[in-house]
């Protein structure tokens, strides 16, 4: 699947991009979760993706599998982050992706240096997430009117791309729930550059046990029709 020219700096992470958001089904303690997520093109349905999260007071895991196409052309898509968590700060330690099917490649940063990280890589490193690890980041926001998850700038590195997402509040609609937070995204190719408005679309539902954002939905516009992730169900653990 190709993306929109206009969302061209997605397009040698377009998995991770598209899963990165689904990792936000996060818990928090030592709780684990499982989500599953129908995935559309067009309003037509093209997979689902299952994320498992799981983390204690010092670590963190985010495993996520998908399944993304159709008969024709299909792309498996495998995926994990993990790194150290001190309260709601997380540090990544590495981030992989694999694609086999329609679209093939494989994705291997090591945030320390080692398993034969190249040093220049690990320049563009500092002060940075992948995706998957940007996303939990979010979700474990403080639920409160200034901790919006809307109210976010995510510097990210893909592996391949480094960019900078900003998420803001869409202006409310009447009759909205206070247990949701519809966000727009901005983009910046580079760092400290202006931001670019983007259609790209993220809904997140407040949870009370545990406390943490969880997506519900996220819409984003290709040349093949929008691509909608939706939640279907998830089971907590713990």
């Amino acid at each position: 699947m190709k993306l929109n020219p206009k969302l061209d700096f997605m397009r040698p992470c377009f998995g991770a991009v598209l899963l990165a958001f689904v990792a936000l089904s996060s818990s928090a303690g030592a709780e684990g979760m499982v989500s599953r997520y129908t995935v559309n093109v067009g309003g037509i349905p093209a997979g689902e993706a299952i994320v498992h999260t799981s983390f204690d007071a010092k670590h963190y895991q985010v495993e996520v599998s998908a399944d993304v196409g159709t008969i024709f052309d299909s792309t498996k898509i495998q995926g994990s982050a993990s790194g150290a968590k001190a309260g709601g700060k997380l540090t990544p330690e590495r981030f992989q992706l694999t694609f086999s099917g329609g679209e093939q490649g494989v994705i291997d940063v090591h945030f320390k240096g080692d398993g034969g990280t190249d040093e220049t890589i690990n320049t563009r490193l500092q002060g940075v997430f992948d995706p998957l690890s940007a996303m939990l980041a979010t979700s474990l926001k403080p639920q409160s009117a200034s901790n919006n998850p809307c109210n976010h700038v995510l510097p990210i590195f893909t592996g391949k791309a480094r960019f900078d997402l900003k998420l803001h509040p869409k202006r409310s609609e009447e009759g909205q729930s206070p247990n949701y937070a519809v966000c727009e995204v901005d983009y910046a190719a580079i760092p400290g550059q202006a931001f670019q408005k983007i259609e790209f679309e993220i809904v997140f539902q407040k949870m009370a046990k545990p406390k943490f954002w969880l997506v519900e939905r996220i819409s984003l516009p290709t040349n093949k029709g929008t691509v909608t992730i939706e939640r279907a169900e998830t089971s907590i653990k713990g």
